[in-house]
């Protein structure tokens, strides 16, 4: 495990920004931190980072605690800000080398790596100060890839980025991920790239963790959706209700049926209609969706949910 966090709580005064937060998060998997804006997550991210004292309860990294042993936690973790920090009038590979010399340890062999990972090689010489904002995040995630950590974190990755700039990030940080098996932790409130990335996902509110567990399993909580385009949709019907846990239910179109069922049956229901000779024109599964599921969740009592793991 290289994440564990464990009752994390911070108040401010007599508020709560952080409640009794648990989070666990492996090697190769990212992780999606979801909440609307002052949900809390901020706050959780610095007490992550080792920037912010908990009240109680605790974060560790790699086995080491954020706070208490912030110097050995931080060899093990990186870090982007919503609005990282470089030296606009340094080049993209002078900045690096700026980082790599407050670190300590790093080659110019492995910032060279960094900047080709990150698509920047080709850039490397120019100063900063003409660099996108896209080009600007892919920068800061190398600087915080300085040293080969097992955990990155992300603050609102995609704040501010165009369409382009966001699908290279998403490239970047699967490819993290999958080839290198470094564990990514992602705080955002917008819901497209969790939705495009995450293989888990926790959703926070009011300072608690509401809902947590497999992104597919939880937007598909309430069972599974299809669309049934038949070519006799009356007679499809009279036999997909034979089906136990199947609910039928007539389209917008003659020739539409909706489907509801609490697993997959697709297989089950082309079979039992071919056999039967009507025609499947299409079937096709509609995935749950995470902004209605979000909604849901963020719209709930104050009261903290049971959280699913």
């Amino acid at each position: 495990m290289i994440l564990e966090v464990e009752h994390l709580t911070r108040r401010f005064g007599a508020r709560t920004a952080v409640q009794d937060v648990n989070l666990r998060v492996e090697a190769g998997e990212i992780f999606g931190f979801l909440g609307p804006n002052g949900a809390g997550k901020t706050t959780a991210i610095r007490m992550l980072l080792g920037l912010l004292r908990p009240d109680s309860g605790s974060a560790r990294v790699a086995g080491f605690d954020c706070w208490r042993q912030h110097v050995q936690a931080a060899r093990h973790f990186g870090a982007v800000l919503e609005s990282p920090g470089m030296y606009t009038a340094l080049t993209a590979r002078e900045n690096l080398r700026q980082f790599a010399r407050l670190l300590g340890g790093v080659t110019k062999q492995e910032q060279s790596r960094l900047l080709r990972e990150v698509g920047l090689e080709g850039r490397a010489d120019e100063p900063v100060r003409g660099f996108s904002l896209g080009m600007r995040q892919r920068l800061a995630v190398a600087q915080a890839l300085l040293g080969n950590p097992q955990l990155l974190v992300l603050d609102e990755p995609t704040n501010g980025l165009d369409p382009l700039g966001i699908r290279d990030l998403r490239e970047l940080l699967r490819g993290l991920a999958d080839e290198q098996g470094i564990a990514i932790v992602l705080s955002s409130h917008m819901l497209g790239e969790p939705e495009e990335l995450c293989d888990r996902i926790a959703i926070m509110s009011h300072g608690f963790v509401r809902a947590q567990g497999n992104l597919v399993e939880l937007v598909n909580r309430d069972g599974y959706r299809f669309e049934l385009w038949a070519g006799d949709p009356a007679r499809a019907r009279t036999l997909l209700e034979l089906i136990p846990g199947l609910e039928v239910i007539e389209g917008t179109a003659p020739t539409r049926l909706e489907l509801h069922a609490n697993r997959d049956v697709s297989e089950l229901v082309t079979a039992i209609l071919v056999q039967q000779g009507v025609g499947v024109r299409e079937l096709r599964r509609c995935p749950g969706n995470l902004e209605d599921y979000f909604r849901e969740v963020t719209l709930r009592s104050v009261e903290p949910a049971a959280a699913a793991s």
